[in-house]
């Protein structure tokens, strides 16, 4: 199994793990799993050299308001993998990415917000919900791009279960490193059974 299939694994256990923080997360068919493969209505779409922003939107804590997440999806479609390494709002305020940026694949897809250990939040946001924050993605290849973004509580229907404070995202963080070891160790282990079958049976053929 690929680290990509195992990281995937380990989030989909994580989100099992963890129903406090999962909302309706829960399921491969689940709602926000569905939104997270398409741009959400109130998602906005940006794009900047072979790098895709999609279904960008800022969910907002109803519990602490100034604090947000973002649920996104972001594409490359070069031949050469980027990084996200900056994300800025106006008014300005604190942001911050997950180990300082995201690296996003070749001809390949990373999410934020929805069934991803992947976060990009903002501290002491300055907007009322559904209304839109000027927002700037800066990758290290792809350049710069800026948009409207829009902001909404994680008490909507459409947004609910989104994890957007920063003790539960590292909680969940946590149960996505522990999942992905015990998948790495299984597939290790796998891997090795298969290798001493396959010797078995070519001495067992000499």
């Amino acid at each position: 199994m690929s680290k990509t299939r195992r990281r995937a694994a380990a989030v989909a256990a994580a989100a099992i793990l963890v129903p406090t923080l999962a909302g309706c997360w829960q399921g491969f068919d689940a709602q926000t799993s569905v939104q997270a493969n398409q741009a959400v209505g109130n998602g906005s779409n940006l794009s900047t050299g072979d790098v895709e922003v999609r279904g960008a939107t800022w969910v907002r804590n109803s519990l602490n308001p100034k604090e947000a997440t973002l649920v996104a999806t972001f594409i490359a479609n070069g031949d050469v993998p980027d990084r996200l390494v900056k994300v800025e709002v106006q008014p300005p305020a604190a942001t911050g990415i997950t180990g300082g940026a995201i690296e996003i694949p070749t001809a390949g897809s990373v999410r934020t917000g929805y069934w991803s250990p992947n976060f990009i939040n903002v501290f002491d946001l300055q907007a009322f919900p559904s209304t839109f924050v000027p927002t700037t993605f800066t990758f290290e290849r792809a350049g710069t791009v800026t948009g409207d973004v829009m902001v909404v509580p994680n008490t909507n229907r459409q947004y609910e279960g989104v994890v957007v404070s920063v003790r539960d995202q590292l909680k969940l963080q946590k149960f996505v490193d522990k999942a992905e070891e015990a998948a790495t160790e299984d597939t290790t282990t796998t891997e090795k059974v298969a290798k001493a079958k396959k010797k078995k049976a070519e001495d067992a053929g000499e």
